[in-house]
């Protein structure tokens, strides 16, 4: 990704349009053509990096084998052994769930597992994919210590999988929690790193970013105005919100000159960047 390049995310893949964090939604949103694939990952009980949003499985998306739908409280990722986990299918929405009214235009993939972050990886190397980007987020959160691994260990382990498929130049680590950021920069100086923040709290996002040591910086696009992005701009940052879907947000967001954004639609943000004349990243095949 050059300094200048529009950075188009898919957000969980494509969420919009496939299972979220599956291999058909990555492989949705190769084929659509985007500049990173943003993910979130977990650790299981046995050690093993996955992706997968939620602390705990997710009832809007997980049956179980007897192809149930898991009710909350469901069982966290990391008292799971990966072979325990890839028993259930997150192929499909939930009818009636809020996640499937909120994206009536998924596509259901019945079968699809919770894969390993390793299992990404070599989708993109068979799809001969050399330039696609990884935005890998560390779900951990300090009010929950108890429901995965401490900060250190979860940013190693992400790190050690990274490395290994020789993906450090082309991976970024996010977080809310920024302690795993600092992990990752004092290890692996290599690999960029990206700060989240939600709700606006006391004081500049911009300037708590800088302070942390940060270099990009991925609000929530709702709490993100033009005043925001000129004080980021002055201390040096990138700016990448999230989550930005609808068409009037997406102008915005252009209009703004920002390095990029996540999206779970990134059809309908290369169709704006196109009618603006922008730089398209290359679609799969």
């Amino acid at each position: 990704m050059t300094a200048t390049a529009f950075d188009l995310q898919g957000h969980r893949g494509a969420r919009g349009l496939a299972p979220e964090n599956t291999l058909p939604a990555f492989a949705a949103a190769l084929e659509i053509g985007v500049t990173t694939l943003e993910l979130d990952t977990g650790v299981t009980k046995d050690g093993v990096v996955v992706i997968h949003h939620d602390r705990r499985l997710n009832p809007d998306i997980a049956r179980g084998p007897d192809g149930r739908w898991v009710e909350a409280p469901a069982p966290l990722i990391h008292e799971l052994t990966f072979e325990q986990l890839h028993r259930y299918d997150v192929g499909r929405l939930r009818p009636g769930s809020k996640t499937a009214v909120d994206f009536p235009e998924q596509q259901p993939a019945d079968g699809a597992r919770v894969p390993r972050l390793a299992e990404l990886f070599e989708l993109v190397e068979k799809a001969g994919n050399a330039t696609v980007r990884f935005n890998i987020e560390t779900k951990i959160s300090p009010q929950a210590p108890d429901e995965t691994l401490a900060p250190e260990p979860f940013a190693l382990a992400v790190i050690a999988e990274i490395r290994k498929a020789g993906m450090e130049t082309r991976a970024s680590i996010q977080s809310f929690d920024w302690r795993t950021l600092q992990v990752v920069e004092r290890e692996a100086p290599a690999i960029a790193t990206v700060y989240l923040t939600g709700r606006r709290r006391e004081g500049s996002q911009p300037k708590a970013v800088h302070a942390a040591g940060g270099r990009i910086w991925s609000p929530n696009h709702e709490q993100m105005d033009s005043a925001s992005v000129i004080e980021a701009r002055a201390l040096g940052l990138q700016v990448i919100p999230w989550t930005v879907n609808e068409p009037a947000a997406v102008e915005r967001a252009l209009d703004l000159g920002l390095d990029g954004l996540i999206t779970d639609f990134p059809d309908r943000v290369r169709a704006q960047m196109q009618r603006r004349g922008l730089p398209l990243p290359p679609q799969g095949r």
